[in-house]
Formats: C-alpha cells, sequence, structure tokens
C-alpha cells in the first residue's frame, strides 16, 4: 500500500515536467512577429488650377518644368474690354442723336444710355465661354486706335476749313464711331488669327498716344514763323495726324520682333514725362524775345520726349513679368549716358550694346 501511494505520489510530481518537455520538445521556436511596413503618404497632386501663381514653387518646377501660360485671358483683360466697350456704347449713342439731330438733353441722353449698357452686355455674350488670351485686348485697342483714328482726322478737316465747310460736331461724332467700329472689327480679327499678346495691344495703343503728342509739339514748332498759336493749329493737327500713324506703324512693326513687359511700358511712359519736363527750361530762353516765337522750343521738347521714351525702354530691365511664361522684354543694354562739349553747346552721347 505505501508502495503505490509513492508511486502516485511520483507520477503526480513527474507527470506535468514529462508533459511540459514533451511539448517544449516538439513545438518549433517561436519567430518574432514581421513589423508592418509603415505606409508612404500618396503623393498629392496639385491642381491644375492652380497654376501659374506668382511666387509659388511647385514641386513640377524644383525639377525645372514650369507649367505653360494659361490661354485663358485674365480678368484684368475683360475688364479693360468691358469698360472700353461702355464707352464705346455711349460714343454710338451720342452719335445718334448727332445724326437724328436731337436738341432735347433728355431725349438726346437716351440713346448712349441704352447702348451703353447694351455693349457691355454683348461683350459677356462674347465671353461665353471665356475667349482666349490676348483677343479682349485686341478688341480694345482696336477700338481706342480706331476712335483715335477717327478723331485726328475730324480734327484737321475742322480746323483746315472754313467755318461753312467743317464738319461739326455731327461730324466729328460720324468719324468716331466708324473709326472706333472698324477698329473694333480689325481688333477682333487681329486677335483671333494672331493672338497677339496683351502687352502687345497696350504698347500699340500707348504710341499712337504717343505718337499724337509728339507729333503736335512738330506741328506747332515747324508752323510758320509768323504764325500765332492760333493760326498754327492746323500744323498741329497735321503733325499729330501723321505722328498718330507713324507710331501706329512703327508699333506694329517692333511687335513682330519684341513684347514688352509691364514695367517696360510704365518706364516708357516715365521715361516720356520725364524727358518732356527736362525740356520746359528751353522756354526760358525765349522770355521777352518775339524772334524766333516760343513755339520752336517744342521741337525740342517732341525731340526730348522721344529720346524720353526709348531710353525708358532700354533701361527697363530684362526681367520678365509674373503674370506669365513669356520671355523678357529687353533687347538692349544702355551702358553709359554721357554729355560731351562741342565747339557750339553741348551733345549728349549714349553708349550700349544689342542682345
Amino acid at each position: 500500500m505505501k508502495r503505490e501511494v509513492s508511486v502516485l505520489a511520483a507520477l503526480a510530481v513527474l507527470g506535468p515536467l514529462a508533459v511540459a518537455r514533451h511539448s517544449s520538445a516538439q513545438l518549433p521556436p517561436q519567430q518574432p512577429f514581421p513589423q508592418a511596413v509603415p505606409q508612404q503618404p500618396f503623393p498629392q497632386a496639385v491642381p491644375q488650377q492652380q497654376f501659374p501663381q506668382p511666387g509659388v514653387v511647385y514641386p513640377q518646377q524644383q525639377y525645372g518644368y514650369v507649367p505653360p501660360t494659361s490661354n485663358t485671358r485674365s480678368g484684368t483683360e475683360i475688364t479693360v474690354l468691358y469698360t472700353t466697350a461702355a464707352v464705346y456704347g455711349v460714343g454710338m449713342g451720342v452719335w445718334v442723336g448727332a445724326e437724328a439731330k436731337i436738341k432735347d438733353p433728355g431725349l438726346f441722353l437716351i440713346a448712349p444710355a441704352i447702348l451703353g449698357v447694351a455693349a457691355p452686355i454683348g461683350v459677356y455674350v462674347l465671353d461665353n465661354p471665356a475667349m482666349p488670351r490676348g483677343l479682349p485686348a485686341a478688341i480694345a485697342s482696336g477700338m481706342v486706335i480706331g476712335a483715335g483714328e477717327g478723331i485726328g482726322i475730324a480734327s484737321y478737316q475742322f480746323v483746315s476749313r472754313n467755318k461753312a465747310d467743317a464738319w461739326g460736331f455731327r461730324g466729328l461724332s460720324r468719324a468716331t464711331a466708324l473709326g472706333a467700329t472698324l477698329g473694333g472689327a480689325g481688333g477682333f480679327a487681329l486677335g483671333y488669327l494672331q493672338e497677339p499678346s496683351p502687352k502687345s495691344s497696350l504698347l500699340a495703343t500707348s504710341a499712337v498716344v504717343w505718337g499724337s503728342a509728339i507729333g503736335a509739339m512738330y506741328g506747332y514748332g515747324a508752323s510758320g514763323k509768323g504764325l500765332g498759336y492760333g493760326r498754327a493749329n492746323d500744323s498741329a493737327a497735321l503733325g499729330g495726324l501723321i505722328g498718330f500713324n507713324v507710331a501706329l506703324g512703327a508699333a506694329a512693326g517692333l511687335s513682330t520682333v519684341y513684347i514688352p513687359s509691364y514695367r517696360a511700358l510704365e518706364y516708357m511712359w516715365i521715361g516720356g514725362g520725364a524727358g518732356f519736363a527736362i525740356s520746359l527750361p528751353v522756354y526760358l530762353a525765349y522770355a521777352g524775345k518775339d524772334s524766333p516765337p516760343a513755339k520752336r522750343g517744342l521741337v525740342f521738347s517732341g525731340t526730348a520726349t522721344t529720346l524720353g521714351i526709348v531710353a525708358g525702354a532700354l533701361l527697363a530691365g530684362t526681367g520678365s513679368d509674373s503674370a506669365d511664361s513669356e520671355s523678357g522684354s529687353h533687347f538692349a543694354h544702355l551702358d553709359y549716358f554721357l554729355p560731351l562739349p562741342t565747339a557750339n553747346g553741348a551733345m549728349i552721347s549714349l553708349g550700349g550694346r544689342l542682345e
């Protein structure tokens, strides 16, 4: 009996040890649980409508890729066309009233009010879907240039004819309306077929303003020695009309090889104003003198204004505007600007290089 109890006790003690040993021998060693590879963040696509934004560097640009310029007109460009269309509509209404010989002010203003609203509505219809880049600027520029041409022709006819043969207000409004209409149609055709840069259109518009002003200065200054300012209006009007068209042709030819930046256009305006301001002291030399008349000083003013515009274009710099990806506007470098004494006075020497 004691032996049986001892055997049972031994089995009770050794049994679990044997099971544990058998279990540890049969099971393979545990392998470490593989760690999950962290997920890489999925690259986020940059929305296409965000290109381009000035001052923002996108991932594509870091590797040398620059997104192309949008071919859709900008908000500024269409705003200019809306404004020009409103003025055009009012002008057409004035022409209608003049042709109808309406004398009553209340009735006369009906047509300008209606057409002044209808013209921008026409632009809205034309801009749905949005017009391509450059087309609104070309249309607006064409209307302004055409209207200016009509005003120049009517002005010269008015001052060069006697009162009985002058066109008068009706002829002025007729020439302006016809010129603006033909100019707008021409601008639409040019913008649709050629897709010019808005800067080229702005250059052409600026050029005709400069040309008419400088031409009028030369016209006044080159008029007869014995003519006063009143009788010299014929020469001034003719000079302004010639300068208008010469500048327009020059801008059209220049736009085939040169696209200015907005900075260059700003410098041209500043340079022209500075050139005219610098020329003002020349009139002090004519103080108290009857011969030659002081209007001869306008020849120098026209020359100084022209040089100021050219200098502004040369000094504008090479950087392109952030609004688009066109190449820079700089085609020449001005290296020095020196006064040189001569036997009878002084002259100005400019030196530089062309790119």
